[in-house]
């Protein structure tokens, strides 16, 4: 039987064997749990060391007298409310400065990218995070560590921190003409990761291309009968999808979609691997400015580009040092140098 993820690949771009190989398995659901049994296998002593620091720092939030934040599994997410979660205020007002500073390039950013890469930016990179640790201590509380330890299994790694900038879409823009993370789908790096997502932009309707997504068993039940096989290139990182608004319409009711809207500050911690989401569909005339962080297994199954983080910062064999330190680590600006220089294009990326 032909598979549609190699023959994409092969018409869209030049892969190698191994990459081809590694999306063969990946795309189906047998090959997937295969290589998740080989990542684990093959870290065997670094799982249960995460394992055992999880325990701990559980242990040591409950003993400060700190209500422990949890996520449903079956919901896949969790609003923040103020005060809930250290951090939130000082990714605030530390972006706020960011952006600020990004805000002469932004022309420039969007003139350089081509084609579908002009429906999200980074406004950080390697260098730019460095500048600002305190976007990074946000992102490796305790407390967040302890909830996000407890939904993924072990200790996990940050792997990105981002400013998301969508600008304007072109008002001739419709619907047929959106792509990527703008269709409904799954990220592709695992079956289960969680994104701190921050609104930096008031978002107040669709006019702002609001994050919209399902709960996570309800994003089972539309992926199951639409067919959970990736359909794009080897090398996306979408593990379903991407599926239209109608597709998906089909089989979710109008109430069982969510959307991010709110002031600028208000805060979501989403599974972006086990709920089926879009967004970055802005309105002419309009922007969204979010700030990203994603955590991930340290034996996630598809890894993707991600932040250099100074990880010596925190003492050794702290959750925080593990937290910041990846299976493969690449030199600072190995993928994300700093996007406002005008001698690259790693704008490209995004925030994804």
């Amino acid at each position: 039987m032909k598979n549609p993820v190699i023959e994409n690949a092969a018409s869209e771009r030049q892969v190698g064997l191994k990459t081809r190989l590694h999306f063969s398995i990946y795309s189906s659901r047998a090959g997937f749990r295969l290589l998740q049994a080989q990542r684990r296998a093959a870290h065997p002593f670094e799982l249960l060391r995460r394992k055992r620091a999880a325990s701990a720092l559980a242990a040591k939030v409950v003993a400060s007298g700190a209500k422990p934040l949890r996520i449903d599994p079956k919901l896949g997410y969790r609003w923040i409310e103020p005060g809930e979660l250290p951090g939130i205020d000082t990714i605030v007002e530390s972006c706020t400065e960011a952006i600020g500073e990004a805000r002469p390039h932004v022309q420039r950013l969007i003139d350089a990218a081509p084609g579908r890469f002009r429906i999200a930016f980074d406004f950080l990179g390697d260098d730019r995070v460095a500048d600002r640790p305190e976007l990074v201590d946000s992102m490796v509380t305790d407390e967040l560590l302890d909830c996000v330890s407890d939904y993924l299994g072990a200790v996990p790694v940050l792997r990105r921190v981002a400013i998301g900038y969508s600008p304007g879409q072109p008002e001739e823009a419709h619907e047929e003409e959106w792509g990527g993370s703008q269709l409904f789908h799954y990220d592709g790096e695992d079956d289960r990761q969680i994104k701190l997502f921050v609104l930096l932009s008031d978002v107040e309707d669709e006019r702002h291309g609001p994050l919209t997504f399902l709960p996570a068993d309800v994003s089972a039940r539309v992926s199951d009968a639409l067919g959970g096989k990736p359909e794009g290139p080897a090398g996306s990182y979408m593990r379903a999808g991407p599926y239209t608004d109608a597709e998906v319409r089909k089989h979710a009711a109008p109430e069982e979609f969510v959307q991010m809207t709110g002031k600028r500050g208000r805060a979501l911690l989403l599974d972006t691997c086990a709920t089926l989401h879009q967004g970055s569909r802005v309105k002419a005339g309009h922007e969204r400015i979010v700030f990203m962080g994603a955590v991930q297994r340290y034996h996630l199954v598809h890894a993707t580009p991600y932040n250099w983080f100074d990880a010596e910062r925190f003492a050794a064999g702290t959750p925080q040092r593990l937290a910041l330190t990846p299976p493969d680590p690449r030199s600072r600006g190995f993928f994300f140098p700093d996007p406002l220089r005008g001698d690259h294009a790693t704008n490209a990326r995004g925030a994804g």
